[in-house]
């Protein structure tokens, strides 16, 4: 039977416009990328990106001054501001990356949770070791500890599910998936914990025991066949129908790490 899709708080079909600082950080972003603001390029004025851009000089001091803070840019006194010299573009991408996820919504992180989980789940199937297998399995029976309290330690629970999604994002083999795979399951961890309390231990464990089965048996293809049947997915998912109901309060005490 087909899952019905719930309903999102953010909707793409509105096309919510971007601010005007995203204007500005987005097209200094692309400068630096496509190679036109080089490392060590001095920046156009305040003036000059505002008339560029058709917005105010505000915006832009703002933008420019969030980019001076990640380290993108440096303020010559008497000389105006530079590409940092040692940035590289690359660097460029993944800081305005993590800008972005600082201010992102609980369903977009979920919806990258869920691309990264089902690749990771994949390759685990295909290079998992007995030492992964032995991680994973010790996950799970801490969940299981945990499964029949009325009042687990929510933060151990919490524990317990990650040292799970991590030992899947060793299993892979490869440290950049690894890395990738972490930095997006902490940025998430604090809509797990508030996700974990609705579902409770027992719905974490069950959708943990079969990815584990699948990951043991080195299922590859049935991994990734559908989004429903994915094991991976259904954590995932779970979290994200838990999220929906949530009031936008709840979901800023979630994001803060106070639920």
């Amino acid at each position: 039977m087909s899952r019905a899709l719930p309903r999102l708080m953010y909707d793409p079909s509105l096309n919510k416009q971007p601010t005007r600082i995203q204007i500005v950080l987005e097209y200094l972003k692309d400068q630096i990328i496509s190679g036109k603001l080089k490392p060590g390029a001095r920046l156009p004025t305040e003036a000059e990106i505002g008339e560029k851009l058709g917005i105010s000089r505000t915006p832009v001091r703002e933008a420019l001054k969030i980019f001076e803070a990640m380290g993108v840019l440096a303020v010559r006194r008497g000389s105006g501001m530079f590409v940092n010299p040692d940035i590289e573009p690359s660097l460029a991408q993944l800081l305005l990356f993590k800008l972005y996820l600082q201010e992102t919504t609980p369903q977009k992180m979920m919806e990258v949770r869920r691309l990264i989980a089902r690749g990771c789940a994949e390759l685990a199937a295909e290079r998992r070791t007995d030492d992964d297998l032995a991680a994973m399995s010790k996950a799970i029976e801490k969940m299981k500890s945990f499964a029949g309290l009325d009042n687990p330690p929510w933060d151990d629970v919490l524990e317990a599910d990650l040292e799970f999604h991590r030992a899947i994002h060793r299993a892979t083999g490869n440290e950049l998936t690894e890395t990738i795979a972490n930095y997006i399951l902490d940025m998430v961890a604090p809509w797990i914990k508030f996700s974990l309390k609705r579902l409770t231990p027992q719905a974490a464990l069950d959708s943990h025991m079969l990815e584990f089965r699948m990951i043991q048996n080195g299922n590859a293809v049935g991994a990734r066949e559908t989004s429903v049947l994915n094991p991976s997915d259904f954590s995932v998912m779970d979290w994200r129908d838990s999220l929906i109901e949530m009031e936008e309060e709840e979901w800023k005490q979630a994001s803060d790490g106070k639920a």
